[in-house]
């Protein structure tokens, strides 16, 4: 805030005419603006460093320090660079006035002065002013605004990663004892049959899966740990897809007879790619897997793989009942379970994963409507 501040603007004016001065002081006061004066170049700048005015009406001709000198020394005082300066003069050469733009100045008012003319200017750049502070105070909230959201941003990261190598560390650590429990059972289980005991068995096998189910849970998770921290790029290698996406299918093809649905593959173009081989069978065999779960009874299920451009689209369409426009953007999070996946299995991971796997190949995971039904498509790019 500047000093003696009421709330009206304030006008500095710097003329070493006694004529001139009063003549706009009388002027600005009628139009109910405050004034400030200054005779001479030096006054002027003690006044405006003091004073800090919304505008300065300054005349160009004046011993000592001239307009142009001062205007040049305001604008390199910090105090008081953004302060508009308003020439008054009677010069009114071309290349006068290019050199008082040069200085600084943002007008001219040319003498002998017209009340009408520097009231109307005076008012106008007193809004121009009025407007450009309320931008700069506008900037700074924004600027606040957008530091604390950064922060917030990072502290938000944070946790997201602290309770990520939780996860990751618990998956890690229980995986090994998993492992060794399901060898006991699958010990025990060989022991019943050959005992012929049937009772035991089926209660044996049905923990066998529960433990298989926990096991695949904590695969998921730390094959998506090491997607997060790059480690999967170690794995990547020329691969030609049309043979991932092939093997894929016809490792379905018993699956998609069960039921019965219809299993299509249709390829085309080049499908050679620098990628993670085992990563991509895995989320295309995850794609297949959702499009089978919810394809209906006897419907059909058709896999397309295309090159376009520099990338590579692989295309999974169902006829199931699909996912609503609300969803579509909560299912690759992990641990969602939509609506229509309530009675089927699984924990949530796999689209999880599969976006992943594409973020990974500098592509994507997009879904679209199949009227009826899901398409599914993982684009990867064909060179890293």
């Amino acid at each position: 805030m500047k000093p003696f501040d009421t709330g009206m603007p304030i006008v500095l004016v710097v003329d070493d005419t006694p004529a001139n001065l009063g003549l706009v002081v009388e002027c600005l006061e009628s139009n109910n603006l405050r004034v400030a004066v200054a005779r001479d170049g030096a006054e002027a700048l003690r006044r405006a460093e003091l004073v800090q005015p919304d505008l300065i009406l300054l005349d160009v001709m004046m011993p000592g320090l001239d307009g142009f000198e001062t205007c040049q020394k305001l604008k390199a005082m910090e105090t008081t660079r953004d302060i508009p300066v308003i020439f008054m003069t009677s010069l009114t050469r071309t290349d006068d006035k290019i050199k008082g733009f040069r200085a600084g100045a943002v007008d001219y008012i040319t003498k002998p002065l017209q009340v009408e003319e520097v009231a109307a200017r005076v008012n106008t750049h007193l809004k121009l002013r009025a407007l450009q502070k309320l931008q700069e105070q506008q900037n700074i909230r924004l600027q606040k605004e957008v530091e604390t959201r950064e922060q917030a941003e990072e502290a938000l990261i944070e946790v997201i990663n602290g309770v990520r190598n939780v996860s990751n560390a618990i998956a890690h650590d229980l995986r090994t004892p998993l492992t060794e429990l399901r060898s006991r059972l699958e010990m025990l289980t060989l022991t019943l049959r050959r005992q012929g005991n049937d009772q035991c068995l089926t209660e044996l096998e049905v923990a066998l899966t529960d433990v298989d189910r926990v096991i695949n849970i904590f695969n998921a998770l730390l094959r998506l740990a090491e997607i997060d921290a790059g480690v999967r790029r170690s794995g990547f290698m020329p691969s030609d897809l049309e043979a991932i996406v092939s093997d894929a299918v016809e490792f379905y093809q018993p699956v998609a007879e069960l039921r019965p649905i219809t299993l299509s593959l249709r390829t085309s173009g080049d499908l050679m790619a620098i990628s993670d081989p085992l990563l991509l069978a895995q989320a295309i065999g995850n794609l297949i897997d959702n499009a089978l779960k919810f394809a209906r009874e006897g419907g059909e299920v058709s896999v397309v793989a295309a090159r376009r451009g520099d990338m590579i689209a692989i295309s999974v369409a169902d006829d199931g009942p699909g996912i609503l426009d609300e969803e579509k953007s909560k299912v690759t999070e992990r641990f969602y379970r939509g609506d229509a996946s309530r009675g089927t299995p699984g924990v949530g991971l796999g689209l999880a994963l599969v976006k992943a796997v594409a973020a990974l190949h500098r592509g994507s995971l997009d879904f679209a409507d199949n009227h009826p039904g899901l398409i599914a498509t993982l684009t990867v790019s064909c060179h890293l």
